[in-house]
């Protein structure tokens, strides 16, 4: 009995040895010439060494690797030496890096999408390309089908005959549609190394349906100043962007809205400088026959506005923290919502922020990616839910990448001090004169951006809407729940901003309160009926009546009434310390009280908009 338990014990021992050395896989040794490949949307670099040493293939981030020709995303590298075994691919510059990996041998593929080796193989399979590949349309739409590698090739509509070709085609669907219903088109191609189809759906659009194709709904004009709404009556650009955290796509006639750095919310309060930067900085827009691209500029000027407090230097990128954002779209062909919703939450998300310009679809994420993308639209009573109006996940289509670096303008205009002690007050930044932050020493390694790809099929629109028509595009930022700062800018995100926050009283009270948005959004394509103003001077209305008396809504008695008498209200009403102030030009409504009500009241009537019948007048 004892011998053979001795027996089992020496053979379950040697199959742990066994078992051992099957799990501890040893790395493969490059041998010089070897090709390794890499698929990524980006240009990467390949780094190898050998293991537990210091020799390198090159220092860090190793070799940019060359492009397989005829390829869009496959790059390979050519293995110097025959002493690696250990490899990494990364961006270049410390981001999208790859883990340590023990060296697969020659001709092993790795792709970034999955994270997984494979074999490689130059035997090319079809592929198919559809332009649009899907979407809305009115009376007819022009596809254009290309494949590559092909030996045989045919297309359907709506599952009819096969109708070969070769190479490229264009196909004109639609003619014969009903409105409301949809086309669909089958593409398959072939040749001695695989096949590949490719389904794409049109849907033809109700001519009693949509909107105005532009009407706006804003209650007051665009701030103007230094806060500029389709600057230069640029409207974006039609061009396919490349979502890959590279800013190198975009040029400066895409800007559609631009904003200040240095006025997030912290800035108006000398003791919340200790939190993270939300401070939206431009935005510009672009798009193409299948997508809407948005690419949005974030600055992080700690280091020249506040250097003592290190938490918002050191962990100043938004991307590792899970915070709201919001872009509000209008096409113009749906339901309007001015983000309520339907669940008894108010607003989406639990936000606070209602905008007075029209919505009909909101694309909502976090920061970090990791909650979302949702594409939201509007239902027929003008509400966010229910869930069978959202896209979630994957099936918005939706692709979000971001980066570090300067400004695509080159410059980082804003005001260098922070605090109310250094006389800080919201709405300063309209009319003042700016200092570009970069020639005072600020990095631009702490500026952020981002980069969004929506597919136009999710947000029921095609190219041609936004190239005629044109739509809207609002974002909105927030730290959790209300809204801290958005493009086009709107004096909302920073009228709490002195008061300090009920759940902790170092920082703002503008994480908390109600944002009511009422300027315009910025433009994508066309102006549509919305014409988007940057004035230098604020807009200037001329009193009706005689001189005499008090003249209602002129509230820092210079004799007219202007957008700054509007401000003056909202920053008395936060506590804001206001250097002319009239409380009797201030009750538009002469109710006896003065609220954000009467603020909104002097918008409307410098927009042209009917308000109370005594602004203008004196009494």
């Amino acid at each position: 009995m004892k011998t053979t338990k001795k027996i089992l014990a020496i053979i379950l021992a040697v199959l742990m040895i066994v078992s051992a050395m099957t799990v501890a896989a040893v790395s493969v040794t490059a041998a010089a010439g070897d090709k390794v490949y890499c698929r990524s949307s980006f240009t990467p670099y390949c780094y190898m060494w050998k293991k537990n040493t210091e020799e390198n293939n090159k220092a860090w981030p190793g070799v940019q690797m060359t492009k397989v020709s005829g390829e869009t995303d496959l790059y390979y590298y050519t293995v110097p030496d025959d002493k690696f075994n250990m490899i990494i691919f990364n961006k270049g510059d410390n981001t999208s890096q790859t883990t340590d990996m023990d060296y697969p041998g020659g001709n092993k593929l790795y792709d970034y999408g999955t994270g997984q080796w494979s074999d490689y193989s130059s035997d090319p399979v079809p592929s198919i390309s559809v332009s649009p590949d899907g979407g809305f349309f009115k009376t007819t739409v022009d596809v254009t089908i290309t494949v590559t590698d092909a030996t045989s090739a045919y297309y359907t509509i709506d599952d009819g005959s096969h109708k070969s070709f070769t190479g490229s085609t264009t196909v004109t669907l639609g003619a014969s549609t009903a409105e409301g219903a949809t086309v669909k088109l089958f593409v398959y191609a072939s040749n001695s190394y695989g096949a590949v189809d490719k389904t794409c759906t049109y849907k033809k659009k109700t001519s009693s349906g949509g909107g105005s194709g532009g009407s706006d709904g804003s209650t007051s004009p665009a701030i103007g100043g230094n806060y500029a709404t389709n600057p230069n009556g640029g409207y974006g650009a039609r061009k396919t962007i490349t979502v890959d955290g590279d800013k190198s796509d975009w040029d400066s006639s895409m800007l559609i809205a631009q904003g200040v750095a240095n006025d997030d919310p912290r800035v108006y309060a000398h003791w919340s400088m200790h939190e993270k930067a939300i401070d939206d900085y431009a935005m510009y827009a672009a798009w193409d026959d299948n997508n809407l691209y948005i690419m949005y500029e974030m600055a992080n000027v700690q280091d020249v506005a506040a250097p003592g407090e290190n938490y918002p230097l050191t962990q100043g990128n938004l991307w590792i923290d899970n915070l709201p954002v919001f872009l509000y779209i209008n096409t113009g062909n749906g339901n309007v919502t001015h983000n309520e919703t339907g669940d008894g939450t108010g607003t989406l998300w639990g936000s606070g922020t209602t905008i007075d310009a029209n919505s009909d679809h909101v694309v909502a994420f976090s920061t970090n990616a990791s909650n979302g993308p949702f594409i939201y639209t509007a239902n027929d009573d003008g509400k966010l839910m229910p869930d069978t109006l959202v896209k979630k996940g994957a099936a918005t289509g939706i692709s979000i990448k971001w980066g570090n670096g300067k400004t695509l303008s080159g410059k980082l205009m804003g005001l260098p001090k922070a605090g109310t002690d250094n006389k800080r007050v919201a709405g300063d930044c309209v009319d003042a004169t700016l200092t570009d932050l970069y020639t005072m020493g600020h990095s631009p390694k702490l500026d952020m951006f981002y980069e969004i790809s929506i597919p136009l099929r999710n947000l029921d629109i095609s190219a041609s809407d936004i190239a005629t028509n044109g739509i809207g595009v609002m974002k909105v930022s927030t730290f959790g729940t209300s809204g801290m700062d958005c493009l086009p800018y709107d004096l909302s995100m920073a009228d709490n901003a002195a008061k300090p926050y009920s759940k902790d009283k170092s920082t703002s009270a503008e994480k908390e309160d109600e944002d009511h948005i009422t300027v315009p959004m910025a433009r994508v394509g066309a102006a549509g009926s919305v014409t988007p103003v940057t004035p230098t001077d604020p807009p200037v209305v001329k009193p009706t009546d005689a001189p005499g008396g008090t003249l209602i809504g002129d509230v820092d008695s210079d004799g007219v009434v202007t957008i700054f008498d509007a401000t003056a209200i909202q920053r008395n009403i936060a506590g804001i310390p206001v250097s002319k102030y009239d409380p009797a030009a201030a009750d538009s409504d002469g109710d006896g009280f003065v609220t954000i009500v009467d603020a909104t009241a002097i918008q409307r009537y410098i927009a042209g908009i009917p308000s109370s019948g005594r602004i203008g007048r004196r009494v």
